[in-house]
């Protein structure tokens, strides 16, 4: 009985991981760039045009607020 609890936790942190992965897929971006220096983390990401970054980075005004000024 105890097994087929841990299971389900399990299996429910992964679908709830998938889920937050879908609907944002730009927070592990954002997590990774927030410990980054301004110029760091103002430059496009490999991947990314200008633009998309720039609307990428308006969605996370908390870690690219100075950037976007």
């Amino acid at each position: 009985m105890d097994k087929q609890i841990i299971m389900y936790i399990i299996a429910g942190i992964l679908v709830i991981g998938l889920l937050v992965l879908t609907f944002f897929p730009g927070s592990i971006q954002a997590w990774k760039d927030s410990g980054k220096s301004t110029e760091e983390k103002c430059n496009p990401a490999p991947g990314y045009t200008e633009e998309s970054w720039k609307e990428h980075m308006s969605h996370h005004l908390n870690i690219y607020k100075e950037c976007l000024t």
